[in-house]
């Protein structure tokens, strides 16, 4: 600031004093006896507003509602003898074309036995294509699910009862690779007495609404519940 620029910026302290009325007695009287201190504060947070505007300005797409264990496995998952319509024998009540195409065609993606597995579930809190929602994950590496992780937890609701999984007809979103090992977008809906699976790729302009749950196994930082089901 100049020597010219601090008389003018006192005037105008002194034309808008009564925006001061909104300072307590006790910080009002701190001021006062402490001014250069309180001219400090001043000056560090008009040098701060722009960090300060642009962290009001970045809200988070997910909010954490817990995590869930996925036990381990001593067989190779099979899709294609997996995921079944419910006329065959199976939970599904649909499956999508691109699902069946992607995961289910010729002898169907097949996954190795897998240990013991967390996976972090959140709610979209806005409407969001695929890719802020896995920057917001840390990466593809860290977004990816399995199939033989969703199918578990679809048939611990197989009824619709309650769970990780919500079974109000919103989405529930894994990012899953299919069998050419492309990672695509894959949900999952409790529909018609049974669950819905349908698959889209990640890059697809579809925007998921805002309420659906997006799973994925990124450590994110803040204090859950762990549901074991």
């Amino acid at each position: 600031m100049t020597e010219q620029q601090i008389p003018k910026l006192v005037a105008s302290f002194v034309e808008h004093q009564n925006a001061f009325s909104q300072i307590s007695t006790e910080d009002d009287q701190w001021a006062i006896q402490n001014t250069v201190e309180a001219i400090d504060l001043f000056v560090a947070a008009v040098a701060n507003r722009a960090k300060q505007v642009a962290e009001k300005i970045v809200e988070k797409l997910l909010e954490i509602v817990g995590t869930v264990t996925v036990p381990a496995t001593t067989k190779m998952f099979r899709a294609g003898a997996s995921f079944l319509l419910k006329q065959d024998g199976g939970i599904c009540s649909y499956l999508g074309d691109n699902f069946k195409h992607w995961f289910l065609e010729g002898d169907g993606k097949t996954e190795e036995p897998i240990g013991g597995q967390t996976l972090r579930y959140a709610k979209l809190r806005k409407s969001s294509k695929d890719a802020p929602i896995i920057d917001e994950l840390g990466s593809e590496a860290k977004a990816e699910t399995t199939l033989t992780e969703m199918f578990f937890l679809m048939e611990k609701q197989k009824n619709g009862e309650a769970g990780a999984l919500l079974n109000n007809g919103y989405a529930n979103i894994f990012y899953i690779k299919d069998a050419s090992g492309m990672l695509r977008a894959v949900n999952v809906y409790w529909f018609d007495d049974g669950w819905r699976v349908h698959a889209n790729a990640v890059g697809s302009p579809r925007r998921w609404i805002d309420g659906h749950r997006v799973f994925s196994r990124k450590p994110l930082e803040t204090q859950v519940t762990t549901h074991f089901f």
